[in-house]
């Protein structure tokens, strides 16, 4: 801990603990494998995992072993927001069925499809932006890039509209407060960690969502189709689960007849539970990671509005064109690297994995294979993602040259891996992708936006859950040289949720 504390002392106090690993390591020069004990903030000792092929063993050895459970931690993390038995944190057969019934629902041609169904939620998000530049107003960015992406994952998955630019949702804000109750892990303080009112606040916003949620299912139970034409069923999350469970149950999916049993009915809700938050959350953050990198590199927030000339045309809206053909987003090569080279600096997470007896890990420098028992397996991405000894010495800097060829061509293999790899990847990806991509054919060229942390204190006591949850405005205030960074709650999400300006640009006429 002494250790730990050097490197700790250094951070802002409620950066998100995958950056200690990053400045841990390179502070002293540790290996692709290391343990780290960090009692009492947590009981069991940490393997740390760089290396990109162990990281591939690993995925493979979790896919291969059903019993290579995830870490407690995790699941206190999960289980307040979608139940302890989601497909995030279900494991072997039950895991494997949950995601057989989902997949379908993400593929890329699906997504693709419903690109369309989604511009109006981004034409709302436009509408929000417009009112802040006008109003010419300090806000949180984090808060309106969610309404975005939860709006975007509400249609994708339940058919439903969240509507949250026109008023308060209460779903989202049950979401946002559960969210707003979660424990910081780096805090020693016993009654924040063991807060009386904690449980009950967990269990009254949980009961808020499975109601949203529950009356969805059952409306769309009770009108589900039974023209007899299985090519007519929607590919929507929830119509997957109950086309799912009705096989299961043996029962006919076009008869009247059919019932919903209440255990899986809750089995329905917790994993669109899981599908929105986690379809939600990592594209939200991200969005607010792109606009600060492209804010701070002239040079690439240039060449990524020349391309959108390119594509779509001089002072030419994208909207339109991308309704008639959302493939044309494929076009947007310097887009997607710019994507890939935020998701390798800004990563959402990773897993971490309870050890066992008989499961070593092997040092890939001296071939010493290593015991997990008593451990926690952290394959921690950030620091990965981060190292100089993959990415070279200017690991650290924004480039997405990186993802373009020649540069491309030299990534290891297992190198980079903000979704993981393996069956056990991110289900919803390629919608991540889309969405990030058309965030930035959308927006990229109408607004100038740069965060704005010399401004937070007109945020204060603004109502959002920053404003109770936020950074300590004492001691260090930067990681990497930056006032942005990661903090945990219950995901990586951008400090103070990025205050920030917008300048509405006269694109059209090349300003």
């Amino acid at each position: 801990m002494i250790s730990i504390g050097k490197v700790t002392s250094k951070l802002p106090n409620r950066v998100h603990p995958q950056a200690f690993g990053t400045h841990l390591q390179q502070e002293y020069n540790l290996p692709s494998v290391f343990y780290m004990d960090v009692y009492p903030l947590e009981k069991m000792p940490m393997i740390m995992v760089v290396d990109p092929e162990m990281c591939s063993d690993l995925s493979a050895a979790i896919s291969a072993d059903p019993m290579m459970y995830k870490s407690p931690r995790f699941h206190d993390f999960v289980s307040p927001l979608a139940g302890p038995k989601n497909m995030l944190v279900s494991e072997g057969a039950e895991w494997k069925r949950q995601r057989a019934a989902f997949n379908p629902g993400f593929s890329v041609q699906h997504v693709m499809e419903q690109v369309p169904n989604f511009l109006n939620i981004f034409e709302e998000y436009i509408q929000a932006l417009d009112g802040h530049a006008v109003r010419n107003e300090v806000f949180r960015l984090e808060e309106d890039v969610t309404k975005l992406a939860v709006d975007v994952i509400g249609k994708m998955v339940l058919d439903h509209d969240f509507n949250s630019f026109k008023g308060e949702n209460k779903f989202v804000s049950a979401l946002r407060n559960i969210l707003s109750w979660m424990e910081d892990s780096q805090s020693l303080n016993p009654f924040h960690r063991k807060h009386p009112i904690r449980p009950w606040a967990f269990k009254y916003y949980k009961r808020q969502m499975d109601n949203y949620i529950g009356a969805i299912i059952d409306e769309r139970f009770a009108a589900r189709e039974t023209t007899g034409s299985s090519t007519k069923r929607k590919r929507t999350g929830v119509d997957l689960a109950l086309q799912a469970y009705l096989k299961e149950s043996g029962q006919d999916i076009e008869s009247e007849s059919a019932k919903l049993d209440p255990a899986f009915k809750k089995d329905i809700i917790d994993n669109m539970l899981i599908l929105v938050f986690a379809g939600h959350d990592t594209t939200a953050s991200t969005i607010c990671y792109i606009y600060h990198e492209l804010s701070k590199h002239p040079e690439a927030l240039a060449k990524v509005r020349r391309e959108m000339d390119e594509v779509f045309g001089t002072g030419t809206g994208a909207l339109e064109q991308i309704r008639d053909d959302p493939y044309i987003i494929n076009k947007c090569t310097y887009a997607n690297a710019i994507v890939k080279e935020t998701l390798r600096l800004w990563p959402p997470g990773s897993t971490v994995r309870t050890g066992r007896p008989d499961y070593f890990i092997k040092d890939p420098d001296t071939g010493e294979m290593l015991p997990t028992e008593g451990c926690q397996i952290w394959p921690i991405l950030h620091v990965m993602h981060r190292s100089p000894r993959i990415w070279g010495p200017d690991a650290n800097a924004f480039n997405p040259e990186r993802f373009l060829p020649p540069q491309s061509e030299t990534i290891p293999p297992n190198a980079y891996r903000p979704f993981e790899k393996g069956p056990r990847n991110c289900i919803g990806q390629e919608l991540a992708l889309v969405e990030l991509r058309l965030v930035l054919a959308l927006t990229i060229r109408e607004y100038d936006i740069r965060a704005a942390f010399d401004e937070l204190d007109k945020l204060d006591g603004d109502g959002s859950i920053w404003a109770t949850y936020g950074a300590s405005k004492t001691g260090p205030q930067e990681c990497y040289g930056d006032r942005m960074y990661q903090v945990l709650m219950a995901a990586a999400k951008p400090s103070e949720g990025m205050p920030a300006r917008i300048r509405r640009r006269d694109w059209k006429g090349g300003s």
